[in-house]
């Protein structure tokens, strides 16, 4: 399993305090046991140019809040720090905020209206290799959504849902106000796929904060446009623009949570 709309992965070794749950415990839905969709209403699915296939296409496809409902969340998990987690046939996992399911259409699809006799997907190229989505596909059908705040994961195999400061581990904060943890969330949707922070990440990019913090070595007041487009500052950079995604005060943001996250050093 690979990402369709980004090019990097995320993994990561969750530590668990205080929830009430034991690693491998949180709520789940495991999409292979057939009672997972049994009973849900399926609906054809019309997307105007899909990532993995780079052409329009047709799905017969589950309302993902539909499979959400499925999920029991217990009392003790605050839907406002809550994500979803994706995770594929091969372990590969991306994640998005529970809430943000909640105000766009997904479907989770099962079927290609495109594959003729008893094949349900037809094959795309990803890199080398040939395959399928199957046997679960997220898709958008609305267009011009931001891809890395709704996910296109494919070969999906599970669902579960984590608190964010359970999922993204040492990165999380501990502390902080309301601009740190407000710059955390936006870190963790749009940067912690490639960079690390305290080595809880991604490792496309550099780790952030051990031994030093970026703003030990970088100007606090050149960080957030660094942020926002890193090609005006560093040439070759594969650091993407974030200048159409996020406001200048988000990336303020995000520079209050890295500055902050001096004083939670962990190495």
């Amino acid at each position: 399993m690979r990402y369709s709309a980004l090019f990097c992965g995320f993994s990561l070794s969750c530590f668990l305090t205080g929830t009430g749950f034991a690693e491998g415990q949180w709520p789940e839905l495991d999409l292979a046991n057939a009672d997972s969709t049994k009973s849900l209403p399926s609906k054809t699915v019309k997307i105007d140019r899909d990532p993995v296939y780079k052409a329009s296409k047709e799905y017969q496809a589950y309302p993902l809040i539909d499979i959400l409902k499925k999920i029991r969340i217990p009392e003790s998990l605050n839907t406002d720090d809550l994500l979803i987690v994706f995770t594929a046939v091969d372990g590969y996992k991306v994640s998005m905020a529970y809430q943000d399911a909640y105000l766009e259409a997904g479907y989770v699809a099962f079927k290609d209206n495109a594959a003729a006799g008893h094949k349900s997907w037809l094959d795309f190229k990803f890199g080398k290799q040939t395959m399928t989505p199957a046997p679960f596909y997220l898709v958008w059908p609305k267009n011009g959504l931001d891809e890395w705040r709704y996910p296109w994961p494919f070969q999906l195999a599970s669902i579960t849902l984590q608190p964010a400061k359970i999922y993204f581990g040492d990165a999380a904060p501990s502390g902080g106000d309301k601009s740190v943890n407000n710059g955390f969330k936006l870190f963790s949707r749009y940067c912690i796929r490639c960079h690390s922070v305290n080595l809880s990440g991604g490792d496309v990019g550099p780790e952030l904060n051990v031994p030093k913090n970026i703003s030990e070595y970088f100007k606090e007041e050149a960080l957030p446009g660094f942020i926002l487009n890193a090609t005006a500052y560093r040439a070759g950079t594969k650091m993407p623009a974030f200048d159409n995604l996020i406001s200048d005060d988000e990336a303020r943001a995000i520079v209050s949570y890295l500055m902050h996250m001096k004083l939670e050093k962990k190495n």
